[in-house]
């Protein structure tokens, strides 16, 4: 059984790794168009610019990258999982 739940992990940890890796591209465009631009180290999430939109900052480029990636996370990550888990079933060729 802890077998099961190390395997789980390892897929678990190469998920948030590629889900970084996703994030990370991002944050590279957006440090370029920065240093190109200039800008403000604060950024703003909002749906749009209307007075009662929920909005929420963060400081900085690591800031977006923690909002980003949790985001992911939260989104894809236990449909990437359930993808990575029956792929590597079907390698060990058990289903």
């Amino acid at each position: 059984m802890n077998s099961t739940n190390a395997i789980e992990k390892a897929l678990q940890q190469k998920i948030s790794v590629e889900c970084r890796e996703i994030v990370n591209k991002f944050i590279n465009d957006l440090d370029k168009l920065s240093n190109k631009y200039g800008g403000t180290m604060f950024y703003d999430f909002k749906k749009d610019n209307s007075s009662d939109t929920y909005e929420f900052m963060v400081q900085g480029t690591q800031g977006v990258t923690e909002v980003l990636h949790r985001m992911i996370l939260d989104n894809h990550g236990n449909s990437m999982l359930k993808y990575k888990s029956k792929e590597l079933l079907s390698k060990l060729e058990l289903i």
